[in-house]
């Protein structure tokens, strides 16, 4: 499902995302760009959580739950 919004954007760096993408489509435009900033998130977390307890030889089979679960997982 979608939702239609409003919104205000600088034209140059809308011009610059269509030349970049080849889309024409506003609305592509900005579902491509929604999707590439969800993915940056979630990996900064990610990479957040290694950071707060680092993984090695000695740590994979016991992680700490606690330091994934702050994350935002995708459930589909």
């Amino acid at each position: 499902m979608k939702a239609k919004v409003s919104a205000t954007v600088n034209p140059e760096r809308l011009a610059k995302a269509k030349a970049l993408t080849g889309c024409d489509n506003v609305s592509e435009v900005l579902d491509r760009g929604l999707a590439a900033l969800i993915e940056m998130e979630q990996e900064r977390l990610h990479a957040a959580g290694y950071e707060r307890q680092p993984q090695g030889e000695d740590t994979i089979e016991a992680v700490d739950s606690e330091v994934w679960s702050d994350l935002p997982w995708d459930e589909e």
